[in-house]
């Protein structure tokens, strides 16, 4: 939560040093939102899951903004597990539930190499992870929680002018993450790097 606020803050103060700035440096405010829905079903398991984001940026010129990206995903897991009874003799169908949360907040600086129809660009800030994890399984729930602050964000992408305020992005976003694995019953973790493609719908103001 303090990432959070102090993240506003300094884009508050942005936002406000470029209302009230006379210089032409300003660019204009962007407002980017992307999402995403999927169902799959496989043998005995169904999943859905659900992602949506929403980014704001101010320009710095035409070759510069900075900005603030929120993202959150969703998978819930359902079905039943497949063993055997205790004897051996036939197959028993237990009912799970699993859901999983993932909430990314970012601030990022983007440099624009060339500004035109199509903008190649790369970004890079610093990042808040957090993960919630519930599983249900034969009468019993087990909860997860686990931060991530600070990590580096990073990657790259296109815009694509649209035609009057409106544009397309596309961005390839890489972050750490943390996967845990047992050992002779013992757990460990290991670092990882996440990372996730979007496609984005934006406004300029």
């Amino acid at each position: 939560m303090r990432f959070f606020l102090l993240a506003l803050s300094l884009l508050a103060t942005l936002l406000l040093s470029a209302f009230f700035s006379s210089t032409s440096a300003f660019a204009g405010i962007q407002i980017n939102l992307s999402g995403s829905n999927a169902t799959s079903s496989n043998n005995l398991e169904k999943s859905t899951t659900h992602a949506v984001s929403g980014n704001i940026g101010l320009g710095l010129g035409d070759f510069a903004s900075i900005g603030l990206t929120h993202r959150r995903s969703y998978i819930n897991n359902t079905g039943f597990k497949k063993g055997r009874s205790a004897d051996g003799t036939a197959y028993v169908y237990n009912p799970f539930r699993e859901r999983t949360e993932s909430i990314t907040s970012s601030v990022d600086l983007t440099l624009i190499p060339f500004s035109g129809t199509v903008s190649p660009f790369i970004f890079g800030g610093v990042a808040r992870r957090d993960y919630y994890n519930q599983f249900d399984y034969q009468g019993s729930r087990i909860t997860s929680t686990q931060t991530l602050y600070p990590v580096p964000n990073y990657g790259g992408g296109v815009a694509i002018q649209l035609g009057g305020s409106f544009q397309l992005k596309i961005t390839q976003t890489f972050s750490p993450g943390k996967q845990t694995s047992v050992n002779d019953g013992v757990e460990s973790e290991k670092e990882v790097r996440d990372s996730y493609t979007e496609l984005w719908l934006g406004y300029k103001l």
